[in-house]
């Protein structure tokens, strides 16, 4: 088939550029546990602030995560990520972090005991999440390469994936299943050490990965990219 054929080229252009970039710019991966920390931190101090802990502890979650998808953005757009980068990447998606997580907050807990009341609540709510896993798989991407606002986030999330599940799944598919694998190993002594430095890799190179896709699929067409790819078939 051909749009197998299509997938297969833009992959083979996508997972060696991916590599190269994440080899490249290695220190992105120690932020991530850079985040541990300060999260550690964070949620220590708020034990001793009442229920303005939990507000503070959610904000410095959308800081760190808004942090690393500015970096992931610098790595697929500019090929290299400075020191000045790393300053300026805890404020500039905050608030679109915010956003979405208000969002899916404010609809999981209006939505959540009433779909739990119904006969088979649990199986309905189950596939509730797994739609919305699927339709907003994209949402981090169209954060730092989209510029929306959290509602239409939602909604260019539905609308890419609509049209470009054939090829976005499959490398998404293996990579979570593989952070799967990894995460179930045991977490104790220096196979949890080994654990958690696998995982993070993983989601390193599968951020930057899922970038450069997105960049290949996002504001084109299945018939503009059979032009494009054609001539390496």
């Amino acid at each position: 088939m051909e749009w197998l054929q299509i997938t297969f080229q833009m992959y083979r252009k996508v997972f060696p550029r991916a590599a190269a970039l994440a080899v490249k710019n290695w220190p992105v991966l120690g932020t991530l546990f850079g985040y541990l920390v300060i999260l550690s931190v964070a949620a220590t101090l708020a034990r001793f602030m009442g229920f303005a802990g939990g507000l503070v502890v959610s904000l410095v979650w959308a800081a760190c995560a808004g942090s690393f998808l500015y970096l992931v953005e610098m790595i697929v757009r500019t090929s290299r990520v400075s020191l000045d980068d790393v300053r300026r990447s805890f404020g500039a998606y905050l608030w679109d972090v915010v956003g979405v997580s208000f969002v899916f907050w404010v609809f999981f807990t209006l939505v959540t005991p009433a779909i739990l009341q119904l006969p088979n609540g649990g199986l309905i709510l189950l596939c509730i999440d797994i739609a919305i896993f699927v339709l907003g798989n994209a949402v981090p991407e169209l954060i730092y390469l989209g510029h929306h606002s959290a509602l239409a986030l939602l909604t260019e999330s539905y609308g890419f994936i609509a049209a470009n599940w054939l090829e976005w799944f499959p490398a998404n598919v293996v990579a979570a299943g593989i952070l799967y694998a990894v995460s179930s190993l045991p977490s104790d002594g220096l196979i949890g050490i080994v654990q958690h430095a696998l995982t993070a890799l993983l989601v390193y190179f599968a951020m930057v990965m899922r970038g450069l896709l997105f960049l290949e699929l996002y504001g084109t067409t299945h018939r503009s990219r059979r032009f494009k790819y054609r001539a390496q078939f």
